[in-house]
């Protein structure tokens, strides 16, 4: 039998038949390859090599094998992108007409129905990032913050919120609007307009990335960066307070794919790396790292009065499932050190995952409306 690790036999249909290559094969269809490929599996593992007859039949290629024209199209292409350096543009132009070269004998009596693109299907539930929903940040259930007035987070939560519905209410009363613009334009045949400045599109790089994520995280992110350049100045249990509110929904909530990743074509269970998320990650991690990753107790506990033997423990309000519940009466609950460590740990463990993930695809390109 075959070694492990050694390459099979080569396949009599990928040598070239003409001096040059072999575009004839690419054109057979994918009934051919199919049985085909089952052939070839059959007869490596040697089940059939005494009945040959019981081996799959192998199917016709398709007749645009056999058009010089055809092949030349797919020649031609194939020529052009074999050229190109790493860094180097195609020529779409040159890609499109080559397309567009397998319409040249279409039967215009043969209906062929047309594919949505922009409808995936998707097993886990895709939020977008314009609905008529009202939007709330998920934390999964999760939640800290210190319970004296003196400490409490001066901004209300309500403030980004509204806010925040209120940009998803003007980004989708702008895509309607460049929606129809679009159409108009292309029935008056000129091109439709670019992106409206409302549209998160019209930033480029990591701008772009951040201006898709909610407002609640784009806040919580320029809070902790903006305590992380000045913390020799900022408390340590208020720098503790802001990156929870950062790190909680990245550790505990869920990363809406499809709406805050780059590009059009992601789906919340495509199983690739999200670098938006993975960039949020470490920027996280990396806030955390000026104030000694919290570590110290002026972040859980009360600065010693006089008279006093030891310090007492801030009054922090944790919740989880079950709901936990932690500060200076109830001692026997989880503490808050234990519930911060949990976030650290979550974090490196959705960094690590992302890691081990493989890039995303880009987008399908598309000529020109063909």
């Amino acid at each position: 039998g075959k070694k492990d690790g050694m390459a099979g036999k080569p396949n009599p249909d990928l040598v070239p038949k003409n001096g040059e290559d072999a575009m004839e094969w690419l054109l057979f269809g994918s009934e051919y390859h199919k049985v085909k490929y089952r052939r070839d599996m059959k007869s490596q593992q040697g089940s059939s090599s005494s009945d040959p007859a019981s081996l799959p039949a192998l199917p016709k290629p398709l007749s645009l094998s056999k058009n010089e024209h055809y092949v030349n199209c797919l020649r031609k292409a194939f020529r052009h992108v074999a050229s190109l350096g790493f860094v180097e543009m195609p020529n779409y132009d040159l890609i499109g007409q080559c397309l567009r070269g397998f319409l040249r004998d279409i039967n215009p009596e043969i209906s062929v129905p047309s594919v949505d693109w922009k409808e995936r299907l998707s097993t886990s539930k895709r939020r977008r990032a314009i609905s008529n929903d009202t939007f709330t940040l998920d934390t999964g259930g999760v939640a800290w913050n210190l319970l004296d007035d003196d400490d409490a987070d001066p901004l209300d939560d309500n403030t980004l919120l509204e806010a925040e519905n209120d940009r998803r209410a003007a980004l989708e009363a702008a895509a309607a609007v460049l929606d129809d613009t679009s159409r108009s334009a292309k029935g008056d045949g000129n091109n439709a307009p670019g992106s409206s400045a409302l549209d998160p599109g019209a930033f480029a790089g990591e701008s772009s990335d951040v201006a898709r994520l909610p407002l609640q995280i784009q806040f919580c992110l320029t809070q902790a960066e903006y305590n992380a350049c000045h913390s020799e100045k900022i408390p340590l249990h208020l720098a503790l307070r802001d990156w929870m509110a950062l790190a909680v929904p990245l550790a505990h909530g869920v990363w809406d794919t499809a709406s805050w990743e780059r590009g059009n074509h992601r789906t919340d269970d495509d199983g690739y790396r999200n670098e938006v998320y993975m960039s949020m990650l470490q920027k996280c991690l990396d806030a955390a790292d000026p104030f000694n990753r919290f570590s110290d107790r002026e972040c859980y506990y009360y600065p010693l009065e006089e008279g006093e033997a030891k310090r007492k423990r801030r009054r922090v309000g944790t919740s989880a499932v079950p709901q936990l519940v932690s500060d200076n009466s109830d001692s026997g609950n989880e503490s808050p050190l234990v519930v911060v460590s949990r976030v650290f740990f979550s974090l490196r463990l959705a960094l690590d995952m992302q890691r081990g993930k493989n890039f995303a695809p880009p987008p399908k390109l598309s000529f020109g409306g063909y």
